[in-house]
């Protein structure tokens, strides 16, 4: 949910800690797109950059329009891409590194064999505790943002996809540096369109389990779920990452077959799809959760009974922002905006209250009394807007 309205009891710790969050996202994500373009021509990093990015779009689209009746914070978004695009990278591939050096240095291991050990076991289990930390962050630290499975899906599918535009960057460069042009496309095809939603999805996983702790009263539930999310991101990471090198090991045309054919649609596309279909009946219950808390803030005047029928159906409130926009103008979309999202987080909110969920006091500005007193006061500022129009 969306951090709304003017400075509350707690917000400046909260904004404190995402500040520090935010400076070390940033920090990270400079430091390995630095290293990866020193020394590289600027045409590799423009095609190897172009390559990189050119679906992600796509992707976040997908992730996106699984979450359609609560408005994310764009900033936390954008946060969660470049958590992975810069810490995850960082501090998955510094630890799959030394893990390899332990490896060769203490066991004695050759280099073939400490390098398919990097890449079926370190990498998977590294990298995936890398990218996740950002997912235990909000479901610990950050309640009001973190709701229920599809916000693990969302915030994690985001985290695993800027990994994904970040690695891809460094293979396409080092494919260009090496090969050329030609394999660096048949590259993108296999890594970009074929295994594209890999790193999203296997995050997405580590999400979803998450997302499960945060939304059950089950304390065997809370504790296991994140670590089953956790290690089904690390399986399937593992064994994309096993049969792309047991492929360039052996040269089997069926491990061929595999690469590009049973693990994109075998793995990958029903990955896709049951996420999908998860969010689905969890926004469904969501929507009913909403409809049901924003009848008592009818009945309180905090809402009205077009905001009961407009704030659950997002093509309703997009159409009843445009109107106050094309109507009264844009201080009032502004309002309007702030207005929906806060009913709302209202509304879920008192969800989380009827189930004993309290926010810490870092967070009060977040409870439903703080929102409820920003909610009337932009409420009067809205009619008073289109009171004056009318006049």
């Amino acid at each position: 949910m969306v951090s709304v309205g003017t400075p509350q009891v707690g917000v400046p710790i909260w904004n404190i800690a995402v500040g520090c969050l935010g400076g070390l996202v940033l920090l990270s994500t400079c430091c390995i797109v630095g290293l990866l373009v020193f020394g590289a021509s600027l045409e590799a990093v423009l095609i190897g950059g172009v390559l990189a990015v050119i679906v992600a779009p796509l992707y976040a689209m997908f992730l996106l329009w699984l979450d359609p009746l609560e408005h994310e914070p764009p900033w936390l978004l954008l946060i969660a891409f470049f958590w992975g695009a810069g810490v995850g990278t960082l501090a998955g591939g510094f630890s799959t590194l030394v893990l390899d050096l332990i490896a060769r240095g203490l066991f004695g291991a050759s280099g073939a064999i400490s390098d398919a050990a990097s890449a079926v076991i370190f990498a998977p289990v590294t990298e995936e505790l890398a990218k996740g930390a950002f997912l235990f962050f909000l479901f610990a630290l950050a309640r009001h943002e973190f709701d229920d499975v599809v916000d693990g899906i969302v915030y994690g599918g985001l985290v695993g996809l800027g990994f994904a535009v970040v690695e891809d960057f460094a293979y396409y460069l080092m494919t260009l540096a090496e090969e050329g042009l030609v394999a660096t496309g048949a590259l993108f095809v296999i890594r970009g369109l074929l295994a594209g939603f890999g790193h999203p999805f296997y995050t997405a996983l580590t999400g979803l389990g998450c997302g499960l702790a945060r939304s059950t009263r089950s304390l065997p539930l809370r504790v296991l779920a994140p670590l089953g999310g956790l290690a089904g991101a690390m399986f399937f990471h593992a064994l994309w990452n096993g049969l792309a090198v047991a492929t360039a090991a052996t040269q089997s045309v069926g491990l061929v077959f595999l690469v590009l054919v049973g693990y994109p649609f075998g793995i990958l596309l029903p990955g896709a799809l049951l996420l999908a279909i998860v969010a689905v009946v969890a926004a469904r219950g969501r929507r009913r959760d909403v409809q049901r808390y924003l009848q008592e803030a009818v009945s309180e005047g905090l809402a009205t009974p077009d905001d009961l029928e407009a704030l659950t159906r997002p093509w309703s409130r997009r159409a009843r922002q445009f109107r106050m926009l094309t109507t009264v103008g844009w201080r009032a979309l502004w309002l309007r905006r702030r207005l929906d999202i806060a009913l709302v987080d209202w509304a879920y909110r008192q969800w989380h209250r009827a189930r004993g969920d309290r926010l810490p006091y870092y967070l009060a500005a977040f409870e439903s009394e703080a929102l409820e007193r920003r909610i009337r006061r932009w409420r009067t500022e809205l009619d008073q807007l289109q009171t004056a129009r009318v006049s």
